[in-house]
């Protein structure tokens, strides 16, 4: 069971750097048409909700800057359980690997045509793989563990 749980932790970290490698090798044109996906989908679900319209290079722009938060998210989760299989001080680990693959990604879009290093998603990274450390860290604390087995017996 324990070497199940590394594999499928180690698969969850994989996965996020995939995701976010694919995401930043998109060229310009192709980041952007996923971005105005996003943002149509948005739009029609506040208008369908209230029955107003709303301005859409703001959306545009909160939408670029939350996919970030969210991908690193996944990665800070998925890093610090990964992490916590094997060792005491995981979260450090995971903070390291989730700062040092931000700061790879925004250099590696130098690479890609159309695309920039842009400082200004750093504190959305930050903010997303610190709130998924976070996460875990609250979800592996003693009393968050009883909780759980205490709602798990609950059930049976």
């Amino acid at each position: 069971m324990r070497k199940r749980n590394i594999i499928l932790a180690f698969l969850g970290c994989l996965g996020s750097v995939l995701l976010i490698s694919g995401l930043t090798f998109q060229n310009s044109g192709q980041s952007a048409q996923l971005t105005l996906k996003f943002v149509n989908l948005f739009e029609k679900v506040h208008f369908h909700l209230t029955g107003t319209m709303m301005a859409e290079y703001p959306i545009y722009h909160m939408m670029r800057k939350l996919a970030h938060t969210a991908e690193y998210f996944l990665l800070g989760a998925s890093a610090c359980y990964f992490f916590s299989r094997w060792q005491k001080r995981y979260a450090w680990s995971a903070l390291a690997l989730s700062a040092a693959f931000s700061l790879f990604d925004q250099t590696s879009k130098l690479l890609v045509p159309g695309r920039e290093f842009d400082p200004t998603d750093f504190p959305f990274d930050i903010a997303g793989y610190l709130l998924g450390i976070g996460l875990i860290l609250l979800l592996q604390r003693p009393w968050a563990k009883r909780a759980v087995n205490q709602t798990a017996n609950t059930f049976y």
